[in-house]
């Protein structure tokens, strides 16, 4: 497997990086983009011109922000890569470690009103959960249907050149749940960020959503010594057995990453140091960047089991997470999709289960 590359992109050539990127954006939606959902009004779509097509996609997009009355879960990850850390049969260079941590996510909560003005919470502290910050938002048209956080919000703690964020979101239509998908022209490739918006639906949500989120992403955090198990009935597929976060000084610099970045690297030592307290001289592991949801933790790209099927969202059960697969079938693209029981009990049992839980220090 190609290791992945920790490369980004230069701050000097960003702007004409993203001049392109929305080029090639602007190809791509004009040719379709059958991964989401598709227009209900293809028939008559072709009957406007393309300047009303553009018009009506502002407007749509603007409407349906604002009649959410108790607003939006957002999920932002601004920078992902899911060749990090994805394959638990290749050994991991310890040397090459520090430093070498991807980047995770944040929640927020937006409510957007009429008057072009967005209400803001965010999971960085405590007090962002608790003070909202009351800014301004426009929907406008370039090539595509685009929300601009026109004035400083919390969104704007990520737009630099560390975590690659955006002010301005591209609308990439819904996805098979109904979640308003979104992506920026910052990255190029494919599945390099995440942006999820979801309905809120009852008041309390309002303000529990991103308090609940950060109570959840600091019980994860706060846990001594966490590990991951995958399993089914009796059988593990992967389990993680070495301590990340020893609290020694050569390990300071390690522990101020994970925090810092949200990304955690569960590791299995493959072969181990004869002698004691000595690092292990082989190691392997799955990783992934994190948030705190409301209920629990996501993971993006995700705790992969294989090609096919990753884990990205668990739900806490008292000091653990828990989550388990389910298949659903996607109507939309006529496919199969593995998600999290909690989000879909509907689905049909695959037996895949994974866990998070605190082994304590040894």
């Amino acid at each position: 497997m190609t290791k992945p590359s920790f490369l980004s992109t230069r701050p000097l050539h960003r702007h004409r990086l993203r001049d392109f990127g929305l080029a090639v954006l602007a190809l791509v939606l004009a040719v379709g983009t059958p991964a989401l959902s598709a227009c209900s009004g293809e028939q008559t779509a072709f009957d406007q011109t393309p300047t009303q097509r553009s018009q009506n996609a502002v407007e749509d997009l603007r409407r349906e922000l604002i009649a959410a009355p108790y607003g939006w879960r957002v999920v932002y990850f601004p920078k992902t890569d899911s060749l990090l850390y994805s394959n638990p049969d290749e050994a991991i260079n310890q040397t090459a470690l520090r430093g070498s941590y991807g980047y995770g996510g944040h929640c927020f909560t937006m409510r957007f009103a009429d008057d072009n003005t967005v209400e803001t919470r965010a999971d960085f502290d405590e007090e962002t959960a608790a003070r909202p910050i009351v800014s301004q938002y426009t929907v406008n048209r370039n090539s595509f249907a685009q929300l601009s956080f026109a004035t400083y919000t919390y969104v704007h703690r990520l737009a630099n050149d560390r975590f690659e964020g955006a002010s301005d979101w591209l609308y990439m239509g819904k996805d098979p749940d109904g979640n308003l998908m979104f992506r920026s022209a910052n990255h190029l490739l494919p599945a390099r960020e995440y942006i999820r918006m979801t309905r809120l639906s009852a008041p309390d949500e309002t303000t529990g959503v991103v308090q609940k989120a950060v109570d959840n992403r600091l019980a994860f955090e706060g846990m001594v010594n966490p590990q991951l198990r995958i399993y089914r009935g009796g059988r593990t597929f992967f389990r993680s057995d070495y301590f990340v976060k020893r609290l020694v000084e050569t390990n300071q610099s390690l522990l101020r990453e994970i925090k810092s970045k949200r990304y955690y690297l569960f590791v299995f030592a493959r072969k181990r140091n004869p002698i004691p307290d000595y690092p292990p001289k082989e190691i392997t592991g799955l990783g992934s960047g994190y948030t705190g949801t409301e209920q629990g933790l996501t993971f993006r790209a995700g705790l992969r089991f294989d090609a096919a099927k990753q884990f990205y969202d668990f739900e806490r059960k008292g000091n653990r997470f828990e989550a388990e697969l389910v298949q659903v079938y996607d109507t939309l693209l006529r496919s199969t999709r593995y998600v999290s029981k909690h989000l879909h009990p509907e689905g049909i049992s695959t037996g895949i289960k994974a866990e998070i839980y605190d082994e304590g220090a040894h």
